[in-house]
């Protein structure tokens, strides 16, 4: 009987391996990228690119070395650059209103264009009323009508 008993345990470690195994590759399938079939941004924690404001397409200017872009954090704040400056501040939500609260942002100068944007983009972010996601899009409302649009970039 204690042969027996000894035999049984010299395939314990290795069925203890397979578990482990196993285990281990449920992990990894759960930690990989995601297909492309669901959706993996949300409104929080997503880099957020500025494509539209008042209905024109934007695109990157001359002199402009980064993107206009936000992303709101799960905390309520709001950081971001605006085609000159960086921009943060807070933010409120309830439902699907949102609202840009105390931005702020450092103060270099940049060319009269990069300065326009910068302008224009502040100034709809502080009319923001809600938003909406469409497909991978951010839709910021000032009243229900669109004043920018976003799309989700990922790092």
């Amino acid at each position: 009987m204690p042969h027996r008993l000894t035999h049984h345990l010299k395939y314990l470690p290795l069925a203890a391996a397979i578990a482990l195994a196993a285990g281990c590759a449920a992990t990894s399938d759960s930690a990989r990228p995601d297909t492309g079939l669901t959706p993996t941004y949300s409104l929080t924690n997503t880099y957020w690119k500025l494509t539209q404001l008042d209905g024109a397409r934007v695109a990157m200017v001359p002199g402009q070395e980064r993107e206009v872009r936000i992303t709101l954090s799960d905390d309520g704040k709001v950081t971001g650059f605006t085609g000159c400056n960086r921009v943060m501040g807070g933010y409120t939500l309830a439902g699907t209103a949102l609202r840009f609260t105390q931005l702020a942002g450092t103060r270099m100068a940049c060319p009269p264009p990069l300065m326009q944007l910068e302008s224009a983009v502040l100034a709809n972010l502080n009319s923001v009323t809600g938003y909406r996601l469409e497909g991978e899009e951010l839709i910021l409302l000032k009243d229900g009508a669109p004043v920018a649009r976003f799309e989700s970039v990922y790092l």
